[in-house]
């Protein structure tokens, strides 16, 4: 890409003289250079051979142009260099650390990474002025982007001297600042540029280049104060010309002379301030400052720092004009807690929403195991009634699966993209079933310190399963009757009547005909959630798919356990399986299958403590093992203490307990560790 320089002058005169708009000429300069250039700061220096000064004029970076007046003493032989005749109009500086102000940024600024093009403008006394362009890293710049900017000189020497006539016109002497002649133009520009952005730190870098017009400041910081540690961390900091962004935004100790939150005020001696120290290593032992505490709703929130290099050079007038500034800071600082709240209250719904889809989506129609055996009828009847809002009523025994049908069933359905709500309602305390269905106002009893949605409200547009509907409440049962018949919910608490839109799915164990008979749940109810009953058979029923479904649980239960590689089954293992009747059905597969890979010390798994006899059909009056009735952690235990005993008390390496278990150390110490046994200097 190339710029045109009749072009672009003709943009820079119409802004700067036609327009009188100082700054969006270098907007217009800066936009066009960065098109065809490397660039991250343009600066437009003035030089004082008389003063041995530098003074820069104006910046521009992506965030904007602004007119500054930034000035820094240099050495007498530097500036001399500098206001030179002989130094040639396009100055590459690619290796900063080598050359004469290279070496002056490079020290003062504490920053070494860096290249810099300059484009040198001279008169009959000498070199008067320059446009410095830089950018992060070393040797970024090439003799053609030199000739690049030498081809717009024109246009840029016309702001230049632009820039040069104005800051005559508004100051007669280099070092002094402009006056502020209406307070509340400058309250207003400064409030612009510092509430302008959500990036506080463009804010800072903008107020900054407006300020250096008006006051002496080199550097201005934003803090916000963290009672709770007792600190202040640096959400925003800015630097003039010879000074970078640090980027270490830490917390820093709330000193003690400022835990009382003081007035604003000078300080023109480092050693006056514990805090100011703290900047010591960016200004060295010559640095003062004006610091502002920053009050919200008679609460200290944070600070703003004004701050320059040398000792005693604010003065009353200076605090005062800063001080003007306190609303703006505010109002900056409060914005952008708010907003860092709103980004963060975000990123966690978003989390939470792609846990909860990943969740939801692990049950695919495609992982309903048995669909095309065992469950063909119940798939059928499911995917019947998805395409409907019909109420459905899953029965059948405990751990059949009832669950995962009413996934299929919302996945296939027109709401598969609104929400899936879930409700153990066996699970919730009488007292708060209401509460947590139907929600409640602010103040409806004891400890509701805020409104709170229901489940019901919370499925609006999608789906509500309701498990263990048989051990709903019957005042609950009541209420729950209005929201079938009318889809209208009121919150606890409330009066107003609130729509949802819902489809609702129950399930439950129980034979709810016989527990309307026991008057134990409502005629009416039963009838209103039994518009389209689907009974899903016990897996003794359908042994057809116990193959099926130990491979899957296998396959899952070794990688929760980190076993690898999944171990096969024994050849009569699964002869043991489909012979048992699994009085606990799918449920009780997935934990027999779990036992056993934690048992198993390697080779295949065998199930050989699976007894063909259902326990719930022994004889009443059977005489029971002891090993009949141990819970999965006592049988873990013994058989730890035996592969102890195999391994001589050894855990890691060859021949371990570990190796013999197939399951890392770390693991078992865990396990052993949370069901008492002891190992190690715990054993003697």
């Amino acid at each position: 890409m190339t710029i045109n320089s009749d072009t672009l002058l003709q943009r820079v005169q119409q802004r700067i003289f036609d327009e009188g708009d100082l700054q969006e000429g270098l907007n217009e300069v800066y936009h066009c250079v960065s098109a065809v250039m490397p660039v991250g700061k343009m600066s437009w220096l003035q030089f004082h051979y008389d003063l041995n000064m530098l003074r820069v004029i104006a910046q521009a970076t992506e965030i904007g142009g602004e007119k500054t007046n930034f000035t820094y003493n240099l050495p007498g032989e530097l500036i001399a260099l500098l206001c030179s005749r002989d130094i040639p109009e396009i100055y590459l500086m690619n290796h900063p650390e080598k050359d004469p102000l290279g070496k002056e940024i490079c020290n003062r600024a504490k920053l070494f990474d860096w290249s810099s093009l300059f484009l040198n403008f001279q008169n009959h006394t000498g070199t008067y002025g320059a446009i410095m362009i830089m950018t992060d890293r070393k040797n970024r710049y090439t003799e053609a982007h030199g000739r690049l900017l030498s081809g717009l000189k024109k246009p840029l020497q016309r702001v230049m001297d632009a820039l040069i006539l104005d800051n005559e016109t508004r100051s007669p002497h280099p070092k002094l600042k402009e006056p502020v002649k209406d307070k509340n133009e400058f309250f207003r520009q400064v409030t612009r540029r510092l509430c302008g952005h959500l990036d506080l730190q463009a804010g800072v870098s903008q107020c900054l280049q407006y300020l250096s017009r008006f006051m002496p400041a080199d550097a201005l910081f934003v803090r916000q104060r963290e009672p709770e540690f007792q600190s202040e961390r640096v959400l925003a900091e800015s630097y003039g010309f010879f000074h970078q962004q640090t980027g270490t935004l830490i917390p820093l100790p709330i000193p003690a002379d400022t835990r009382r939150t003081p007035g604003i005020r000078i300080i023109n001696r480092p050693e006056d301030s514990s805090a100011l120290k703290l900047y010591m290593p960016i200004f060295g032992s010559e640095i003062c400052c004006i610091s502002m505490p920053l009050i919200h709703k008679e609460r200290p929130i944070g600070a703003a720092v004004v701050g320059l290099e040398g000792r005693a050079r604010y003065t009353e007038e200076h605090m005062q004009l800063f001080a003007l500034l306190h609303d703006p800071f505010v109002l900056a600082l409060s914005n952008n807690i708010r907003h860092r709240e709103v980004i963060r209250l975000k990123n966690l719904v978003e989390e939470e929403k792609k846990d909860l889809a990943e969740e939801l989506h692990c049950t695919a129609p495609d992982t309903i195991i048995g669909g095309s055996l065992g469950l063909e009828k119940v798939m059928e009847n499911a995917r019947l009634v998805a395409g409907q809002d019909s109420p459905v009523l899953l029965t059948g025994e405990t751990g059949v699966g009832k669950e995962m049908i009413a996934n299929f069933i919302h996945w296939q359905s027109s709401r598969k993209d609104g929400p899936l709500i879930k409700v153990n309602c066996g699970a919730i305390p009488d007292t708060l079933v209401d509460s947590e269905l139907f929600g409640h106002e602010k103040g409806a009893f004891t400890g509701a310190t805020r409104q709170k949605l229901g489940r019901f409200e919370r499925a609006n547009g999608g789906t509500i399963f309701l498990d263990e509907i048989a051990e709903l409440p019957l005042p609950a049962q009541v209420r729950m009757l209005r929201v079938l018949h009318n889809k209208i919910i009121e919150r606890v608490g409330g009066t107003e009547s609130i729509p949802v839109d819902i489809r609702i799915i129950a399930a439950t164990h129980r034979n709810l005909e016989e527990r309307v008979k026991a008057g134990r749940f409502r005629e009416d109810l039963w009838f209103r959630l039994n518009v389209f009953p689907i009974r899903i058979p016990p897996l003794r029923s359908r042994t057809m798919d116990v193959p099926a479904l130990s491979d899957h649980f296998i396959e899952k239960k070794s990688r929760e356990l980190k076993i690898h590689p999944t171990p096969p089954l024994s050849p009569d293992a699964m002869a043991r399986l489909t012979a048992y009747s699994w009085p606990g059905n799918v449920r009780e597969l997935e934990n027999v299958i779990e036992r056993e890979l934690i048992l198993n010390t390697g080779g295949p798994l065998t199930f050989q403590n699976l007894s063909p006899t259902p326990t719930h059909e022994e004889p009443a009056g059977h005489d029971m093992k002891t090993e009949d009735i141990l819970s999965l952690d006592d049988l873990f235990v013994r058989h730890v203490k035996k592969v102890l005993v195999l391994s001589n008390g050894k855990i890691n390496g060859p021949g371990g307990a570990a190796e013999m278990m197939k399951i890392k150390p770390n693991t078992l110490r865990n396990r052993m560790k949370k069901l008492g046994i002891a190992y190690g200097r715990e054993k003697r």
